[in-house]
Protein backbone atom coordinates (compact mmCIF):
# COMPACT_ATOMS: atom_id res chain seq x y z
CA UNK A 1 0.00 0.00 0.00
CA UNK A 2 2.61 2.37 0.50
CA UNK A 3 4.57 1.75 -2.46
CA UNK A 4 1.06 2.42 -4.46
CA UNK A 5 1.16 5.87 -2.82
CA UNK A 6 4.70 6.57 -3.91
CA UNK A 7 3.49 5.33 -7.25
CA UNK A 8 0.84 7.33 -7.95
CA UNK A 9 2.56 10.85 -6.04
CA UNK A 10 5.31 10.47 -8.82
CA UNK A 11 2.88 10.37 -11.33
CA UNK A 12 1.29 13.06 -10.12
CA UNK A 13 4.64 15.17 -10.69
CA UNK A 14 5.64 13.83 -13.83
CA UNK A 15 1.95 15.42 -14.83
CA UNK A 16 2.98 18.49 -13.09
CA UNK A 17 5.99 18.59 -15.58
CA UNK A 18 4.25 18.23 -18.58
CA UNK A 19 1.78 20.98 -18.21
CA UNK A 20 4.47 23.70 -17.29
CA UNK A 21 6.41 23.41 -20.31
CA UNK A 22 6.89 26.11 -22.78
CA UNK A 23 8.07 26.46 -26.36
CA UNK A 24 9.25 29.41 -28.47
CA UNK A 25 7.74 30.07 -32.37
CA UNK A 26 9.52 32.93 -34.84
CA UNK A 27 6.86 34.14 -37.32
CA UNK A 28 8.26 35.46 -40.71
CA UNK A 29 5.13 38.25 -42.54
CA UNK A 30 5.08 40.34 -45.66
CA UNK A 31 2.80 43.48 -44.80
CA UNK A 32 1.83 45.46 -47.91
CA UNK A 33 1.48 49.26 -47.32
CA UNK A 34 0.27 52.22 -49.48
CA UNK A 35 0.41 56.21 -48.36
CA UNK A 36 -1.07 58.75 -49.99
CA UNK A 37 0.56 62.14 -49.80
CA UNK A 38 -1.57 65.10 -51.24
CA UNK A 39 0.10 68.18 -51.20
CA UNK A 40 -2.05 71.33 -51.81
CA UNK A 41 -0.49 74.73 -53.22
CA UNK A 42 -2.07 77.81 -53.42
CA UNK A 43 -0.48 80.63 -55.84
CA UNK A 44 -1.78 84.33 -55.35
CA UNK A 45 -0.44 86.65 -57.68
CA UNK A 46 -1.69 90.10 -57.61
CA UNK A 47 -1.24 92.53 -60.06
CA UNK A 48 -2.02 96.20 -59.81
CA UNK A 49 -1.50 98.59 -62.37
CA UNK A 50 -1.92 102.14 -62.52
CA UNK A 51 -1.96 104.75 -65.64
CA UNK A 52 -1.81 108.45 -65.16
CA UNK A 53 -2.59 110.53 -67.73
CA UNK A 54 -1.49 114.18 -67.10
CA UNK A 55 -2.52 116.67 -69.34
CA UNK A 56 -0.49 120.27 -69.65
CA UNK A 57 -2.66 121.96 -71.73
CA UNK A 58 -4.96 124.66 -72.35
CA UNK A 59 -7.25 124.26 -75.50
CA UNK A 60 -8.61 126.43 -77.87
CA UNK A 61 -12.03 125.33 -78.05
CA UNK A 62 -13.70 121.86 -76.77
CA UNK A 63 -16.67 119.83 -78.12
CA UNK A 64 -18.54 117.62 -75.80
CA UNK A 65 -21.52 114.95 -76.13
CA UNK A 66 -23.38 113.18 -73.90
CA UNK A 67 -26.14 111.16 -74.54
CA UNK A 68 -28.14 109.35 -71.71
CA UNK A 69 -30.93 107.11 -71.48
CA UNK A 70 -32.78 105.18 -68.42
CA UNK A 71 -35.62 102.64 -68.80
CA UNK A 72 -37.51 100.85 -66.41
CA UNK A 73 -40.27 98.70 -66.24
CA UNK A 74 -41.57 96.88 -63.13
CA UNK A 75 -44.52 95.79 -60.56
CA UNK A 76 -46.44 95.29 -64.24
CA UNK A 77 -48.97 92.54 -65.56
CA UNK A 78 -49.98 91.52 -68.47
CA UNK A 79 -52.28 89.04 -69.28
CA UNK A 80 -53.42 87.82 -72.79
CA UNK A 81 -55.92 85.78 -74.37
CA UNK A 82 -55.51 84.95 -78.19
CA UNK A 83 -53.59 88.13 -78.81
CA UNK A 84 -52.17 87.43 -81.79
CA UNK A 85 -49.08 90.61 -82.92
CA UNK A 86 -46.94 91.04 -86.08
CA UNK A 87 -44.67 93.97 -86.35
CA UNK A 88 -43.58 94.30 -89.83
CA UNK A 89 -40.84 96.78 -91.44
CA UNK A 90 -41.04 96.53 -95.55
CA UNK A 91 -39.34 98.23 -98.12
CA UNK A 92 -38.28 100.86 -95.45
CA UNK A 93 -35.36 102.93 -94.04
CA UNK A 94 -32.81 102.51 -96.86
CA UNK A 95 -31.31 105.18 -98.73
CA UNK A 96 -30.73 107.50 -96.16
CA UNK A 97 -28.02 109.63 -95.15
CA UNK A 98 -27.76 111.85 -91.86
CA UNK A 99 -29.74 110.84 -88.98
CA UNK A 100 -32.75 108.00 -89.02
CA UNK A 101 -34.29 106.57 -85.70
CA UNK A 102 -37.80 104.28 -85.33
CA UNK A 103 -39.18 102.87 -82.81
CA UNK A 104 -42.33 100.23 -83.84
CA UNK A 105 -43.94 97.73 -81.03
CA UNK A 106 -47.36 96.52 -81.06
CA UNK A 107 -46.98 94.55 -77.53
CA UNK A 108 -47.58 95.67 -73.88
CA UNK A 109 -45.67 98.05 -71.77
CA UNK A 110 -42.38 98.01 -73.93
CA UNK A 111 -39.75 100.81 -73.42
CA UNK A 112 -38.04 102.08 -76.82
CA UNK A 113 -35.75 104.81 -77.10
CA UNK A 114 -32.99 106.54 -79.37
CA UNK A 115 -30.45 109.03 -78.21
CA UNK A 116 -28.31 111.02 -80.30
CA UNK A 117 -25.57 113.86 -79.31
CA UNK A 118 -23.64 115.57 -81.36
CA UNK A 119 -20.83 118.40 -80.79
CA UNK A 120 -18.92 119.86 -83.13
CA UNK A 121 -16.23 123.17 -82.00
CA UNK A 122 -15.81 125.59 -84.74
CA UNK A 123 -13.25 128.12 -85.18
CA UNK A 124 -14.75 131.56 -85.45
CA UNK A 125 -18.09 130.21 -85.97
CA UNK A 126 -17.02 128.32 -89.25
CA UNK A 127 -15.53 125.19 -89.92
CA UNK A 128 -11.93 124.50 -91.61
CA UNK A 129 -12.77 124.82 -95.28
CA UNK A 130 -11.49 121.98 -97.26
CA UNK A 131 -7.72 121.70 -97.86
CA UNK A 132 -6.75 124.02 -95.42
CA UNK A 133 -4.91 121.94 -92.06
CA UNK A 134 -7.02 123.07 -88.70
CA UNK A 135 -4.97 124.95 -85.86
CA UNK A 136 -4.75 125.35 -82.51
CA UNK A 137 -5.56 122.80 -79.81
CA UNK A 138 -8.99 121.34 -78.95
CA UNK A 139 -10.22 118.74 -76.85
CA UNK A 140 -13.07 116.32 -77.81
CA UNK A 141 -15.33 114.29 -75.04
CA UNK A 142 -18.08 112.04 -76.31
CA UNK A 143 -20.13 109.54 -73.30
CA UNK A 144 -23.08 107.84 -74.19
CA UNK A 145 -24.72 105.86 -70.71
CA UNK A 146 -27.83 103.57 -70.55
CA UNK A 147 -29.79 101.88 -67.37
CA UNK A 148 -32.50 99.28 -68.11
CA UNK A 149 -34.22 97.68 -65.67
CA UNK A 150 -36.93 94.78 -65.75
CA UNK A 151 -37.96 93.92 -62.23
CA UNK A 152 -41.15 92.35 -60.83
CA UNK A 153 -42.98 92.00 -64.02
CA UNK A 154 -45.74 89.29 -64.21
CA UNK A 155 -46.83 87.88 -67.26
CA UNK A 156 -49.49 85.67 -68.52
CA UNK A 157 -50.20 84.60 -72.16
CA UNK A 158 -52.10 81.37 -73.70
CA UNK A 159 -53.53 80.33 -76.71
CA UNK A 160 -51.61 82.89 -79.02
CA UNK A 161 -51.09 81.43 -82.66
CA UNK A 162 -48.18 83.48 -83.66
CA UNK A 163 -46.50 86.68 -82.21
CA UNK A 164 -44.00 87.57 -85.21
CA UNK A 165 -41.72 91.00 -85.72
CA UNK A 166 -40.08 90.86 -89.51
CA UNK A 167 -37.96 92.75 -91.00
CA UNK A 168 -38.09 93.16 -94.88
CA UNK A 169 -35.60 94.42 -97.60
CA UNK A 170 -34.76 97.64 -95.11
CA UNK A 171 -32.11 99.64 -93.79
CA UNK A 172 -29.87 99.00 -96.99
CA UNK A 173 -27.52 101.74 -98.30
CA UNK A 174 -27.75 104.16 -95.56
CA UNK A 175 -24.70 106.13 -94.33
CA UNK A 176 -24.71 108.29 -91.22
CA UNK A 177 -26.32 107.00 -87.96
CA UNK A 178 -29.38 104.40 -88.81
CA UNK A 179 -30.95 103.31 -85.26
CA UNK A 180 -34.01 100.76 -85.23
CA UNK A 181 -36.33 99.33 -82.76
CA UNK A 182 -39.06 96.31 -83.26
CA UNK A 183 -41.38 94.34 -80.65
CA UNK A 184 -43.59 92.57 -80.75
CA UNK A 185 -43.09 91.19 -76.87
CA UNK A 186 -44.36 92.86 -74.03
CA UNK A 187 -42.90 94.45 -71.28
CA UNK A 188 -39.25 95.08 -73.15
CA UNK A 189 -36.63 97.68 -72.70
CA UNK A 190 -34.73 98.25 -76.16
CA UNK A 191 -32.41 101.39 -76.66
CA UNK A 192 -29.99 102.99 -78.86
CA UNK A 193 -27.49 105.69 -77.59
CA UNK A 194 -24.74 107.69 -79.70
CA UNK A 195 -22.49 110.39 -78.37
CA UNK A 196 -20.24 111.92 -80.72
CA UNK A 197 -17.47 114.48 -80.27
CA UNK A 198 -15.37 116.29 -82.61
CA UNK A 199 -12.88 118.83 -82.25
CA UNK A 200 -11.33 120.55 -86.04
CA UNK A 201 -7.69 120.94 -84.07
CA UNK A 202 -4.30 120.38 -84.85
CA UNK A 203 -3.38 118.68 -82.21
CA UNK A 204 -5.21 118.00 -78.80
CA UNK A 205 -6.98 115.22 -76.64
CA UNK A 206 -10.20 112.76 -77.72
CA UNK A 207 -11.88 111.08 -74.84
CA UNK A 208 -14.69 108.50 -75.45
CA UNK A 209 -17.15 106.25 -72.56
CA UNK A 210 -19.87 104.06 -72.86
CA UNK A 211 -21.85 103.33 -70.17
CA UNK A 212 -24.57 100.49 -69.66
CA UNK A 213 -26.06 99.14 -66.53
CA UNK A 214 -28.80 96.08 -67.38
CA UNK A 215 -31.07 94.36 -64.30
CA UNK A 216 -33.28 91.50 -65.33
CA UNK A 217 -34.73 90.16 -62.03
CA UNK A 218 -37.97 88.74 -60.31
CA UNK A 219 -40.18 88.10 -63.43
CA UNK A 220 -42.66 85.75 -63.99
CA UNK A 221 -43.32 84.33 -67.21
CA UNK A 222 -46.28 81.90 -67.82
CA UNK A 223 -46.76 81.23 -71.38
CA UNK A 224 -48.60 77.78 -72.03
CA UNK A 225 -51.93 76.24 -73.11
CA UNK A 226 -53.10 75.99 -69.12
CA UNK A 227 -55.84 78.22 -68.25
CA UNK A 228 -54.44 79.71 -64.95
CA UNK A 229 -57.94 80.97 -64.14
CA UNK A 230 -59.32 77.35 -64.04
CA UNK A 231 -56.11 75.12 -63.85
CA UNK A 232 -58.63 72.35 -64.00
CA UNK A 233 -60.01 73.35 -67.84
CA UNK A 234 -58.34 71.17 -70.28
CA UNK A 235 -55.75 73.14 -72.37
CA UNK A 236 -56.87 73.75 -75.51
CA UNK A 237 -53.00 72.84 -77.21
CA UNK A 238 -53.09 75.53 -79.46
CA UNK A 239 -49.55 77.06 -78.30
CA UNK A 240 -47.51 80.71 -78.22
CA UNK A 241 -45.50 80.62 -81.43
CA UNK A 242 -42.94 83.42 -81.89
CA UNK A 243 -41.05 84.44 -85.00
CA UNK A 244 -38.21 86.98 -85.56
CA UNK A 245 -36.70 87.64 -88.82
CA UNK A 246 -34.45 89.97 -90.60
CA UNK A 247 -34.47 89.57 -94.48
CA UNK A 248 -32.46 90.71 -96.78
CA UNK A 249 -31.39 94.21 -94.97
CA UNK A 250 -28.94 96.37 -93.12
CA UNK A 251 -27.00 95.77 -96.01
CA UNK A 252 -24.61 98.17 -97.38
CA UNK A 253 -24.66 100.32 -94.63
CA UNK A 254 -21.81 102.84 -93.58
CA UNK A 255 -21.88 104.80 -90.23
CA UNK A 256 -23.44 103.90 -87.45
CA UNK A 257 -26.22 100.92 -87.09
CA UNK A 258 -27.85 100.25 -83.99
CA UNK A 259 -30.92 97.23 -84.27
CA UNK A 260 -33.01 96.10 -81.88
CA UNK A 261 -35.35 93.09 -82.07
CA UNK A 262 -37.90 91.02 -80.28
CA UNK A 263 -41.08 88.71 -79.63
CA UNK A 264 -40.41 88.00 -76.53
CA UNK A 265 -40.89 89.33 -73.18
CA UNK A 266 -38.99 91.00 -70.12
CA UNK A 267 -35.97 91.32 -72.47
CA UNK A 268 -33.10 94.22 -72.18
CA UNK A 269 -32.08 94.97 -75.26
CA UNK A 270 -29.37 98.24 -76.13
CA UNK A 271 -26.67 99.26 -78.30
CA UNK A 272 -24.46 102.13 -76.52
CA UNK A 273 -22.10 104.18 -78.79
CA UNK A 274 -19.14 106.72 -78.08
CA UNK A 275 -16.88 108.66 -80.42
CA UNK A 276 -14.54 111.01 -79.83
CA UNK A 277 -12.25 112.69 -82.08
CA UNK A 278 -9.59 115.76 -82.80
CA UNK A 279 -9.43 116.21 -85.84
CA UNK A 280 -5.83 117.21 -87.57
CA UNK A 281 -3.04 116.53 -89.23
CA UNK A 282 -0.16 116.86 -86.16
CA UNK A 283 1.73 118.57 -88.43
Amino acid sequence: MKKFLLASTAAVGALTLVSAAQAEFTVLATIDKEKIVTVTETITVAKVVDIDADVISLPDKAAEALALINQENFDNQACTNCAEKTDFMNDSFSGNSGIVTWNQSSGNMNNQGNAVAVSVDFTGGTAPPPGVDPEGTGFAEAQSHGEQRTENNTIESVNIIFRDAFMNNSGNNNSGILLLNQSAGNINNQANSVAIAVAFADEGVALAESDLGQWTTGNTILESDINFEDPEMAPVFVGINKTVEINNSLNGTTGVLGVNQTAGNASNQGNFFSIASVAGTGS
